[in-house]
């Protein structure tokens, strides 16, 4: 049954007010970054730089400039924890002058963080051409402060999210090939998001986990090796390898005595089991605070975190082989747990980092969204959706407060969505 004229006015009326508001906040972003950066205007000193300005974005733009001045990669500027493929990656915006090109990327950002939750509406909505319902102006509200973060401080945070839902969306659609170009891409940018190609992998989608394997392999070494080399090439990536991987291991954070990323904005698993566990100072300056419950052994605390990652991994494992491997699914009430499988595949992303910031979390877009949707509606996923929105509120709240969030508060909310969509992935005849 078509829409009626009525309704197709009010859908377009409503759409246009999102856009309206969408474009206005993405103005008054890129104006703030403006702002912060502009002290940077006609320094040459990456240090002057630092001290007069505070923003991601400016190590990136710096440490790409730095490559076309000198034709050589360096860590010195704060990118020490991506791959080579990143900088270069970057570019382009080294060519604009700081204020420009971090506005630019901010606004860029947020627009295709909007174009994600369009996408992620017309997947959950079946299509329907009707107004912005409830459940998506829910997620995009819950969702606001940490979009925030990432879109002032210039993270790449909402172009993983854009990548990590464009992949879901074209899987919907069978564009499987295009689907792991992307997923590819978001784990280029930031190793988290390469975890999904196990999901992909366990669904035997091979052309998805191919397309993810090709992009890896002709733009994350055929890039570098192209303009870097062999030999740096390879110094390169063992420098990544040292930093991202084993210094900033769970391992490292758990059993050295001063970790590194300690204070309290460090939400990862590692960090908070640490806190929790052992007396570690979480302040990060000179007047120390301490959230500890309990002073157990290093050793006793690693287990701890090896107990929890490996059990969420194999729940996780043992729900996805549950639903069909083809999209889409042979039975279409199939659907909402295959969403639900991927949505916890996402959360076990973050789960499982050695590291999460506060602009990680728009990656939770996706099985917020889906939790956000199945609260508002008379289904057995209700009660812990709507568990799940209260934390996910008690979080935003708690990011005024430093001993919450030294004590997990951000990272909580995500470990109730991963059993939200836990329970969605299982409940193969859900409504």
């Amino acid at each position: 049954m078509s829409a009626s004229p009525q309704s197709d006015t009010r859908a377009t009326r409503g759409w246009r007010i999102l856009l309206v508001i969408g474009l206005v906040y993405t103005a008054i972003v890129a104006a703030v970054v403006v702002v912060r950066t502009v002290p940077a205007v006609g320094l040459t000193d990456y240090d002057e730089i630092r001290a007069a300005t505070t923003s991601d974005f400016r190590d990136f733009w710096w440490t790409a400039r730095h490559f076309c001045e000198t034709g050589k990669l360096t860590a010195d500027f704060g990118v020490h924890n991506y791959l080579p493929f990143f900088p270069l990656f970057m570019l382009p915006w080294s060519l604009l002058p700081l204020p420009v090109a971090a506005a630019a990327f901010s606004a860029l950002s947020l627009v295709l963080f909007g174009v994600a939750i369009a996408l992620t509406y017309n997947l959950l909505a079946n299509g329907s051409r009707s107004p912005p319902r409830t459940w998506l102006i829910i997620t995009a509200v819950l969702l606001l402060p940490y979009v925030h973060s990432c879109a002032v401080m210039g993270n790449v945070g909402l172009l993983m999210a854009f990548l990590v839902v464009a992949t879901w969306f074209l899987v919907e659609r069978g564009r499987e090939w295009e689907a792991g170009a992307a997923l590819g891409l978001a784990a280029l940018i930031k190793l988290l998001p390469a975890l999904l190609v196990i999901f992909f992998l366990l669904k035997r989608r091979w052309r998805v986990a191919g397309g993810a394997a090709s992009v890896v392999l002709l733009l994350g070494l055929g890039l570098p090796l192209g303009m870097l080399g062999l030999d740096q090439t390879a110094r390169q990536h063992q420098a990544f390898f040292d930093t991202a991987v084993r210094q900033h291991s769970a391992y490292q954070t758990i059993m050295t005595d001063k970790p590194g990323k300690a204070y309290y904005k460090n939400s990862a698993l590692p960090m908070i089991l640490r806190r929790l566990l052992t007396p570690l100072n979480a302040s990060g300056t000179d007047e120390p605070f301490y959230v500890n419950a309990l002073t157990l052994p290093r050793a006793v605390v690693l287990a701890v975190f090896v107990i929890v990652v490996v059990t969420a991994l194999f729940v996780t494992t043992v729900v996805t082989l549950r639903g069909p491997p083809s999209w889409p699914p042979p039975d279409p009430s199939d659907g909402q747990a295959v969403r639900g499988q991927f949505a916890a595949w996402c959360c076990l992303a973050l789960i499982s980092s050695p590291l999460v910031w506060a602009h990680y979390l728009p990656l939770c877009l996706w099985p917020l969204a889906l939790a956000a949707r199945n609260a508002l509606r008379r289904n057995r996923t209700r009660p812990i959706a709507m568990v799940v929105l209260v934390c996910w509120i008690l979080g935003a709240a708690a990011l005024a407060s430093p001993l919450a969030r030294a004590a997990g508060a951000q990272l909580a909310p995500v470990l109730l969505l991963w059993i939200a969509a836990i329970v969605t992935g299982a409940a193969q005849r859900d409504a």
